[in-house]
C-alpha cells in the first residue's frame, strides 16, 4: 500500500487526516496528491450528486500497487488484471437512507492502482492532477451507487462525472 487517506467530512469542512508510508517515492511527481485536493474532489462530487451538506461521511482512499490491484479485480472487479479505479460501498443505498442521521456515515473504499494510473497519464498524455480527480470523481460516485454497465446509467454517470471535473477547472474525456 503506497498511501492511505482517511477522510470524514463533517458538514464538508472538517479535518482530514493523511499518512504516507515509506513508499513515498511513488507518488513523488503526484505532490498535489494531499488531504486538500482530495477534500476538494470529494466535496464537490457529494454536493453536485445531490448529498445533503449537512451529513457528515467517512470513506477511505489506498493508492496501491498493480499486484495489489490484480488481485482485487481477480476477486471482486469486472475483469482480471490491473485497472485505475475500484471503488467498494460499504453500505447499500438503503442502509444509508436508513443510517442515524447522528453518526457519520461510512461511504467506503475508493482504490487507485498508482503505477496503472501514471501509466495511463504518459500513454495517453493526461495532465496528472486532472487525470487524478477525474478517477476520485469516478470512485466516490460508484460509493454513491452510480454504474456505468447499462447504457444509460453509463451515459447519467459520465455527463455527471463531466460537470463535476469540469465545476472543478478540470478537463474531462472518457477513456
Amino acid at each position: 500500500m503506497v498511501l492511505f487517506i482517511g477522510i470524514f467530512l463533517a458538514n464538508l469542512n472538517s479535518v482530514l487526516h493523511l499518512t504516507l508510508n515509506s513508499r513515498k517515492d511513488l507518488v513523488g511527481y503526484c505532490d498535489f496528491l494531499d488531504q486538500s485536493f482530495v477534500k476538494k474532489i470529494v466535496s464537490s462530487v457529494l454536493l453536485k450528486a445531490g448529498h445533503k451538506a449537512y451529513r457528515e461521511v467517512y470513506l477511505e482512499v489506498l493508492l496501491i500497487s498493480d499486484e495489489e490491484m490484480e488481485y482485487y479485480t481477480r476477486c471482486y472487479g469486472p475483469e482480471p488484471g490491473p485497472t485505475n479505479v475500484l471503488s467498494f460501498p460499504l453500505l447499500s443505498v438503503e442502509e444509508n437512507i436508513n443510517f442515524p442521521k447522528n453518526v457519520p456515515l461510512p461511504l467506503g473504499s475508493i482504490l487507485l492502482g498508482f503505477p496503472y494510473i501514471t501509466q495511463e497519464i504518459k500513454e495517453y498524455n493526461f495532465l496528472p492532477e486532472a487525470h487524478m480527480a477525474r478517477l476520485l470523481v469516478h470512485g466516490t460516485l460508484h460509493l454513491l451507487e452510480y454504474d456505468h454497465v447499462e447504457q444509460k446509467e453509463r451515459h447519467v454517470m459520465e455527463t455527471l462525472e463531466a460537470n463535476i471535473c469540469t465545476h472543478l477547472g478540470y478537463d474531462w474525456r472518457p477513456l
